[in-house]
């Protein structure tokens, strides 16, 4: 492998490790929290953060993503790019304050009124934040950033521990955001060391608007996709439903997010710097999806076969008929992982108009896909999660081959492959081991068991998988090299 391989696989490491400390927090607060508060509390929290959260992608408006893509970048742009994402962060906050009597509005819910002011003061402390994570992921510091992100989840996920312990109901889920992004900013000015300058109207940004309002574009179109479900569920079925919802959503996008994440982080950077260098970007690529297709998917496929178990375990009896929902989601999961992949690729080779003009139409398709379950209830809506996203993985995947000039035929064949002789074989192993054992423990350890089990017969049997397994533990074994 090469120094650049290298670096990619101690980002890699480091990144993940983070996130791996980040998923134990979240679950150990996610099952503290759940045993503390009510549905309800979390359907209140979501049904504000479902709407105001597009802000987050307008206060960021691509421009993180622009500056550590640009091949170049000056000391006056990296200060305008700065004042633009503070500017841009304050107007949100204004925004969500003025629309507070829209939202109680939409929920007939009058408690909102007191919960989107302080969730807005998260888009100000992020604006700030913008561009100093976008410097330390440009010069490839993974640690400084991996470092960042556990302090300051950390400290959020305490403060609504002690809060929920305390009583504070709904408070506790409204405080974690605030302190989270409040810490992650501290962190991050102490470790780029650096005091942006004055802004220049001489310094044109107008490269950076250009590729970031594109891909803001996109991200918005994506976010309603992912929030829809919430919106919908809430005004149709009320907080205790949309609350048994979010609870299954945010347990598949914990782990999801805490690998997704870190290889976006490092992924990009790294395809960005090959762009030029098509074989070598080609052969980067079909490495960069077997981590998606062999480790995340076949995570989330045997997650689904263990569902009940997973859920027994993990919440207890009051939150009866997570189960069913989680294990849908957990199956659109798999799609929405190995399609990272094309997203990668559409930012690494600065393609985010390409990107914007897919998601156009592809994405309003994909919230009436979602919202036409809305009356089978959450159930029918995460159905409608997994035949948006299955079909989305395919569209996107050969919309980025043409764009590119990829063949992206490999890249179906090795995903099938993953998914179809791993993942699967795996989860039915783990299914059927549950029903030899009676405590939901008992049923999760023999079905990791026999997942594990299966995921090393079928490498001894299959060349390729076993080919593919020995790549990623080489990977893994340079990234933990020091």
């Amino acid at each position: 492998m090469s120094a650049l391989s290298d670096v990619a696989a101690k980002g890699t490491a480091v990144s993940v490790g983070a996130q791996l400390v980040r998923f134990v927090l979240q679950i150990g607060s996610m099952i503290v929290l759940a045993r503390l508060l009510v549905p309800a509390d979390f359907g209140l929290v979501a049904m504000v953060t479902a709407v105001i959260g597009v802000a987050e992608i307008v206060r960021d408006l691509g421009l993180s993503t622009a500056a550590i893509q640009a091949r170049t970048l000056s000391e006056a742009e990296r200060s305008n790019l700065f004042w633009a994402n503070t500017a841009l962060g304050t107007a949100c906050a204004g925004i969500a304050l003025a629309l507070t009597p829209v939202i109680v509005a939409i929920y007939d819910e009058p408690r909102l009124s007191q919960v989107v002011p302080p969730l807005a003061a998260v888009f100000v402390l992020s604006g700030l934040d913008t561009q100093l994570r976008a410097d330390l992921a440009r010069s490839l510091r993974f640690r400084s950033l991996a470092t960042s992100d556990v302090i300051s989840q950390g400290t959020g996920m305490l403060a609504a521990v002690l809060l929920a312990l305390a009583g504070a109901g709904f408070w506790a889920l409204v405080a974690q955001p605030v302190v989270a992004a409040f810490m992650s900013l501290v962190v991050n000015a102490v470790n780029c060391r650096w005091v942006p300058g004055r802004p220049r109207r001489s310094v044109s940004i107008r490269p950076f608007l250009r590729f970031g309002v594109r891909l803001m574009g996109t991200q918005a179109l994506s976010y309603g996709t992912k929030n829809i479900d919430n919106i919908a569920l809430g005004a149709v079925w009320g907080p205790a439903s949309l609350g048994l919802y979010s609870r299954a959503y945010q347990l598949l996008m914990t782990p999801l997010n805490q690998i997704n994440t870190p290889l976006t982080r490092v992924a990009v950077p790294i395809l960005s710097k090959l762009q030029d260098d098509k074989d070598t970007f080609v052969r980067y690529a079909g490495r960069a999806q077997l981590v998606g297709c062999y480790v995340t998917a076949t995570m989330l496929i045997v997650a689904a076969a263990l569902a009940d178990p997973l859920i027994s375990l993990l919440f207890g009896d009051t939150w009866e008929g997570l189960a069913p929902i989680f294990a849908l989601l957990a199956l659109g999961g798999v799609f929405r992982s190995i399609s990272q992949l094309s997203y990668w690729l559409f930012l690494a080779t600065g393609r985010t108009g390409s990107m914007l003009r897919l998601d156009v139409w592809c994405q309003p398709l994909m919230m009436i896909v979602i919202v036409a379950g809305v009356p089978w209830g959450p159930e029918g809506v995460a159905i409608g999660h997994l035949v948006a996203y299955s079909s989305y993985w395919v569209v996107s995947l050969i919309a980025v081959g043409r764009v590119t000039g990829m063949s992206v035929r490999p890249l179906f064949i090795k995903a099938v492959t993953a998914v179809g002789l791993v993942g699967v074989p795996s989860a039915a192993a783990a299914w059927g081991a549950t029903h030899l054992v009676g405590p939901a423990w008992a049923q999760l350890a023999v079905g990791c068991v026999a997942a594990v089990a299966v995921i090393g017969l079928v490498a001894l049997v299959l060349p390729v998988v076993r080919r593919d397994l020995a790549f990623l533990l080489e990977f893994l074994r340079r990234a933990v090299r020091r």
